[in-house]
């Protein structure tokens, strides 16, 4: 079990409200004004919202800006890209030129159709802003970045509850196509707004879920030329926890919290190859060149080993425009689907 566990930390009970970690899982129709920052789901308030990002360029490198905010305060931007760099590195210069700490503000339209959530430029720091709607998207940084773009068909979410956790969490995934530039340099793929609630007091890698559960989670987009994509997430975890749920254009491909996974890992832990089977379905994660998110696992004390890659529908011979994904391991917590910790009956 990683640092961030409390050590007192036990699986939970079998007490009434405790389902062992066991989820529900679904794709689900983006609603702005569900996104917004005041909305409690199943008593569960808003821990966070991240906004995430698989994109490439001409050149074939990844970029992976991603901003997280708690309701007023702001973290600096984090922008992880593989420009001129061995693997995927956090920029400095654009986390110190990014708007960071206080200032933050959320403003509802007046017909609950969209939002706005923006900090103004200082003498220190750039402007930034997301402006959301039911159907689209736009992010801008000042000279750091712009994109934008329409909603990326469906999103996904799964909710786990546990009364011995205070309630359980849930999560709420929604993906947008977008094109436009980083620090200048034109970039095209997805920017996914991701609503994350729970008890309160608890933040993401305070607990069990990141600390005990998760062991290879990936989001990944698939973008032809015809129009049509898929997008979606695969999630292997301990015991009963874990998901499958992909939608292309038409509706769900799959959904349920039954899968298996084949984890191949190279000799600095980080992933070569995955292998999902769920609902009847196959893919694969293939890990790209020069993407592991090395400075990332440092900022996590190791305890977290992000990288870019593709997942590609096992059989599937068509040829995406534009093939992105994001896996997340955590070599403490192992691949062992086992919880080998104390358990209460």
């Amino acid at each position: 079990m990683s640092a961030g566990t409390p050590p007192a930390w036990k699986w939970p009970s079998r007490r009434r409200g405790n389902f062992e970690f066991r989820s529900l899982v679904n794709t689900c129709e983006f609603v702005a004004r569900d996104a917004w920052c005041e909305r409690e789901f199943f008593g569960l308030r808003p821990m966070a919202t991240y906004w995430w990002s698989c994109l490439t360029d001409d050149d074939g490198n990844f970029l992976a800006p991603m901003r997280k905010v708690n309701t007023e305060l702001s973290g600096g931007l984090q922008l992880s890209s593989n420009v001129d760099a061995d693997n995927l590195e956090i920029t400095s210069q654009a986390f110190e030129a990014s708007h960071r700490g206080a200032g933050v503000r959320w403003t509802l339209s007046e017909d609950n159709t969209s939002f706005r959530v923006a900090a103004e430029q200082t003498p220190h720091s750039q402007p930034f802003a997301f402006d959301i709607s039911d159907d689209q998207l736009a992010w801008s940084e000042g000279e750091l970045l712009d994109l934008r773009g329409p909603k990326l068909g469906l999103g996904y979410q799964w909710y786990t509850p546990n009364i011995d956790e205070r309630g359980g969490n849930l999560y709420v995934s929604q993906p947008f196509r977008v094109t436009g530039h980083v620090r200048g340099r034109p970039v095209r793929g997805f920017v996914s707004m991701d609503n994350f609630y729970g008890p309160v007091g608890q933040v993401y890698n305070n607990g069990p879920i990141f600390n005990v559960l998760e062991l290879a989670w990936v989001t990944f987009g698939n973008i032809y030329g015809d129009g049509s994509h898929e997008f979606g997430a695969l999630c292997l975890g301990k015991e009963h926890w874990g998901f499958a749920v992909v939608a292309d254009q038409t509706g769900p491909i799959v959904e349920t919290t039954e899968l298996t996974a084949d984890v191949q890992l190279d000799a600095d832990n980080y992933v070569a190859t995955a292998r999902y089977c769920a609902g009847g379905t196959e893919w694969c994660f293939t890990a790209a060149e020069r993407g592991q998110m090395r400075s990332l696992a440092a900022a996590r004390g190791d305890a977290y080993h992000g990288q870019a890659g593709a997942v590609r529908r096992v059989g599937d011979t068509r040829v995406p425009e534009t093939s992105l994904a994001w896996i997340e391991t955590f070599p403490l917590n192992g691949l062992d689907r086992r919880y080998r910790g104390e358990r209460r009956r």
